[in-house]
């Protein structure tokens, strides 16, 4: 009765009878559910290799190069700022520089660079591999917070939801910073629910400190992500609710929390201060009004937009559905509201009043909405368990197929299109109809074409088509490259300065933009009006689309031009 009524307290359900008769049962099944999440991440983990289909993979990775060729542990990229996702690229690079020296793959750095240059899949699959591992351990801390809050089978189900979801598995398998960002926070609100349960100050100083420590490495990991200190507040001024104490030491404690936060920000990413002229130069890249792809409308369309695509993909109708009954029945649950409801109201306001839309600036709120959907079936189930025995199995059924299978079956469809992708299809065409030592142009990372002999040119902004070759020998500079690439949110033909077109003269062109720019011809005329000439003094040869299910990627064309 006693920890019954102290789990009540903390806003638990009460433990289930299955969980007191078989207790190995939970945490048997929360074990299949990381392999199941591990699996799903690792399948296809690999395409487009050596070929780079995410030009963000090659940013970071650069980054990283740029710390061990130096040396030096300034990053030289702010964007995001992924400062702890450039580090952890850097100490893999290594590790796999070291093994294979051991092993005699490369006789010293120069040859390993050398390496990674002709085929980036020495560093991009480790890396990759590293965010899947990152993708799992966010399901893990999405059951200990489910667990925490309400209990072993809310946070088993938040597992299971986050394990299946699609958008956090492809997000899992490319190297970005948002995995890493949305583990983070969740050692945070991890942490700030133990400093607002702690009962001696000196449990809840300890548990301050590490949340903000956490909220340190998640704003150095992604800037949004800052938003939450706003849990850490919320469970702070919950115990003023509750009366385990004053405003005035509540608002104490919040101060030396900021502050504390600040200075570990600084400290562990200190180029932030030190090299400000860059981070400010990389913040007016990031606040970009328009994007190919991605550009978004009003607040209200931006909401649907999250709503109906990014959402509604991840956890499926009867997922949503469940969402929806969790949002109504946690309304009593006031400790999980003071620790959920701030991060949640804040975020989506801030991303839907951007000017942009992206389906990964929704990635931190995955696991929260998975924990409230998981409260949700849990509650619900329990009110099915007053049913009849073969009313309640059969609804239990039913709806275990109507919340899984819809995102499993695009999981399934989600890997098929990676891993035959319309880029890499351009590439197989390239190498059977292409004649030897005609000069290629190449809007996306086709290191698949490099064991080829053409000649290779690629659309960097101010400086026209550069030699891919001589780049990757290391003739051309990454300061160069960056000068060329100047605020430009796409590198492409379109976006490559007018003056500068003319060296891109070339036999044939495989174009992965012109289909985007003429969808929005309204608003990029000029980058359209570039392809139109261009395509117009050629004739188009081959044309690869993508097909829902079987086929991913943009349309490529391969235009071939006369001399």
């Amino acid at each position: 009765m006693k920890s019954e009524l102290k789990s009540q307290q903390h806003g638990r359900l009460p433990a289930s009878g299955l969980s007191r008769l078989a207790p190995w049962i939970l945490p048997t099944v929360l074990g299949g559910i990381l392999v199941l999440a591990l699996g799903l991440r690792l399948y296809g983990v690999s395409f487009g290799l050596p070929a780079l289909n995410d030009p963000d993979e090659l940013m970071f990775e650069m980054g990283a190069v740029r710390l061990i060729s130096k040396p030096t542990l300034n990053p030289g990229w702010f964007g995001h700022p992924a400062t702890t996702t450039i580090y952890l690229l850097a100490l893999i690079n290594i590790g796999v520089m070291a093994f294979g020296w051991l092993v005699g793959w490369f006789s010293g750095p120069k040859a390993f660079a050398e390496a990674i240059y002709a085929d980036p899949s020495w560093v991009i699959l480790p890396g990759r591999v590293a965010m899947v591992c990152f993708g799992v351990l966010c399901i893990w801390l999405t059951y200990r917070l489910g667990r925490e809050l309400f209990g072993r089978r809310v946070g088993v189900t938040a597992a299971l939801l986050m394990a299946i979801n699609p958008l956090h598995i492809a997000f899992s398998q490319i190297i970005r910073s948002d995995i890493m960002a949305t583990c983070f926070m969740l050692l945070c609100l991890l942490a700030a629910l133990r400093a607002g349960r702690a009962a001696d100050k000196a449990g809840k100083k300890r548990a301050m400190r590490f949340a903000a420590l956490w909220l340190a490495l998640a704003i150095i990991t992604k800037w949004p992500v800052a938003l939450s200190g706003l849990a850490v507040a919320g469970c702070i001024f919950f115990g003023v609710h509750n009366g385990r104490e004053t405003m005035a030491s509540s608002l104490r404690r919040l101060a030396v929390f900021g502050l504390l936060t600040i200075a570990l920000v600084v400290l562990l990413s200190p180029y932030l201060v030190l090299d400000y002229p860059v981070l400010i130069r990389n913040l007016q890249g990031e606040a970009q009004p328009h994007h190919l792809g991605a550009t978004g409308g009003t607040v209200l369309q931006n909401l649907w937009w999250y709503a109906s695509g990014p959402l509604w993909r991840s956890f499926g109708p009867a997922g949503c559905a469940l969402l929806a009954a969790g949002a109504v029945l946690i309304r009593r649950q006031y400790e999980a509201l003071a620790l959920m409801l701030p991060l949640v109201l804040a975020f989506t306001a801030v991303t839907v009043m951007q000017a942009l839309v992206w389906e990964r600036w929704m990635l931190p709120l995955l696991p929260l909405f998975a924990v409230v959907a998981a409260y949700g079936a849990v509650e619900l189930l329990g009110r099915v368990n007053r049913t009849p025995g073969l009313a309640r199995t059969t609804a239990t059924a039913l709806a275990a197929v109507a919340v899984l299978v819809p995102p499993l079956h695009r999981d399934v469809l989600q890997a098929q299109e990676r891993i035959h992708d319309t880029r890499q299809l351009a590439s197989y065409w390239v190498k059977e109809h292409v004649p030897a030592h005609d000069t290629v142009m190449v809007e996306h990372f086709a290191f698949d074409l490099l064991s080829g002999s053409w000649p290779f040119k690629f659309p960097m902004g101010d400086v026209g088509c550069t030699d891919v070759r001589a780049m990757l020998s290391g003739r051309i500079s990454y300061a160069t490259i960056q000068s060329g690439r100047g605020q430009r949110s796409n590198v492409d033909y379109g976006t490559t300065s007018p003056a500068a077109r003319e060296n891109c003269r070339s036999d044939y062109a495989l174009l992965t933009q012109f289909d985007r720019y003429a969808a929005e011809r309204g608003r990029f005329p000029n980058e359209y009006e570039a392809y139109r000439a261009l395509v117009s003094n050629g004739q188009i040869v081959a044309t690869f689309r993508p097909a829902p299910g079987r086929v991913g990627g943009p349309i490529v064309r391969v235009v071939r031009f006369t001399r």
